[in-house]
């Protein structure tokens, strides 16, 4: 390929990496001289000469303690290189039961998915079936970083005359070469840490920590190339399960929930000792403490929402969380500072509670904001949701502070906004109480 169709592959690569990351510090250091910087990294990867080694590690506390890695803007664009690539036939060799990090089918989409199969198994809630929930112990820090590396190649050379055909003959071997260098990037030896040391003696055991593994045992989370390189190292699995066992079973990430009914559940049991030594083969093991086995109508804990045969909702813990943020929220003096993190929070988790029907806990946290955020937001009754008002909206703040030339929306976006027709109400703030 030519350098010209090299450097825009790597600019809609660029874009697609920075996607809902472009406030990030890494990406606004990149955008600066962005121009400059992709051509360098381009020269860098056609030479062969780019490492990922610029890395750091923080801890994430929520929902629970973990150790997570990321790497610098350039890391994340050789990640999407790989992954935006060889994405249509990384699809095409996935099983249809595993849901984690592919388009439209996400965390939503494996909860419906384990519901419908408790449907069809129960018929319809009128017949006993039971449910079998297991959990991997250290499923990132434990991975074997060749056998990620082989699934990619094994991708690759399945489909090699398509690559080559889509852009030259000499692509397949790049991504080869890629491939190796991201996931044998042992991004604990070179990193900086954005969060106390002592933090990690505290909360992370030495087993699920990358800092403690030997060289070539352990994947980050948080990596592009982790996530789909770890849907395709438990794909064989899943399809024994259900191609060859016959059994149901949805996997997302770490997470797995079987659904047999009760002339099966003898034999489902049977298989799972056979089931420890297919993952302990890839250097996986099934957690102890974390299997589930009892009927449906008992209620089922899956991605932070409780399954149960006449409801579905939020976890608790998750709700408390979103009301102790408010309350945070509501304790702060200038609002105005914080509107984005204000309405960005609140809606993550009403998204959360609506997908969940949980419509009278939307309405509890809707009740707590403080009625001095009504003077910056109002709320719309259909989508249930927080919207800033016209005068402070990110465009508008921004065009205010730094003298842009943001387009602004000139057409009538009212039932956009409201989603029901109705307008923003003239006085808002009476919105509540109506």
């Amino acid at each position: 390929m030519t350098d010209e169709q090299v450097f825009s592959i790597m600019l809609r690569t660029m874009y697609e990496a920075r996607r809902n990351k472009r406030y990030g510090r890494d990406c606004s250091d990149f955008e600066r001289d962005w121009v400059a910087l992709l051509i360098q990294m381009m020269r860098r990867l056609q030479e062969r000469t780019f490492r990922v080694d610029h890395n750091y590690a923080f801890l994430t506390s929520i929902p629970r303690w973990r150790e997570i890695f990321a790497t610098s803007f350039e890391g994340r664009i050789a990640d999407h290189l790989l992954c935006d690539t060889l994405a249509p036939y990384i699809e095409q060799e996935l099983h249809c039961r595993t849901f984690n990090n592919r388009k439209g089918m996400g965390n939503q989409a494996a909860i419906n998915r384990v519901i419908q199969d408790i449907c069809e198994v129960s018929e319809g809630c009128t017949q006993p079936c039971r449910v079998m929930k297991w959990d991997l112990k250290g499923f990132f820090p434990n991975a074997r970083c060749d056998e990620i590396e082989r699934r990619f190649v094994e991708v690759i050379d399945r489909h090699v005359d398509d690559i080559a055909r889509r852009f030259d003959d000499e692509m397949p071997n790049f991504l080869k070469w890629l491939t190796m260098i991201c996931v044998h990037c042992r991004p604990a030896e070179h990193c900086k840490l954005r969060t106390p040391k002592y933090l990690w003696d505290r909360h992370i055991s030495p087993e699920k920590s990358l800092f403690t593994k030997p060289a070539g045992i352990g994947t980050p989370i948080g990596r592009l190339t982790s996530q789909m390189g770890m849907g395709l190292y438990l794909n064989a699995t899943v399809r024994w399960l259900n191609d060859e066992c016959g059994i149901r079973s949805t996997l997302f990430m770490d997470d797995c929930v079987m659904v047999v009914s009760e002339f099966q559940h003898e034999y489902a049991l049977a298989l799972m000792s056979e089931l420890r030594q297919r993952l302990a083969a890839i250097g996986i093991r099934l957690n102890e403490r974390k299997f589930y086995d009892q009927p449906y109508q008992h209620g089922l804990e899956f991605l932070g929402v409780h399954i149960k045969p006449w409801r579905v909702h939020l976890n608790n813990n998750t709700y408390i969380r979103a009301l102790a943020r408010i309350r945070e929220f509501n304790a702060l003096s200038d609002k105005l500072k914080y509107i984005d993190s204000f309405i960005s929070s609140i809606n993550s988790y009403t998204g959360q509670l609506k997908a969940c029907t949980d419509h009278k806990r939307i309405m509890r946290l809707y009740e707590m904001i403080s009625p001095e955020w009504w003077d910056y937001c109002w709320w719309d009754e259909g989508r249930c949701c927080v919207n800033a008002l016209p005068p402070y909206g990110i465009k508008v703040r921004l065009n205010r502070k730094y003298h842009l030339k943001l387009k602004l929306n000139n057409h009538d976006t009212r039932r956009n906004q409201t989603g029901v027709g109705n307008p923003v109400p003239a006085d808002h703030r009476l919105a509540r109480t109506a």
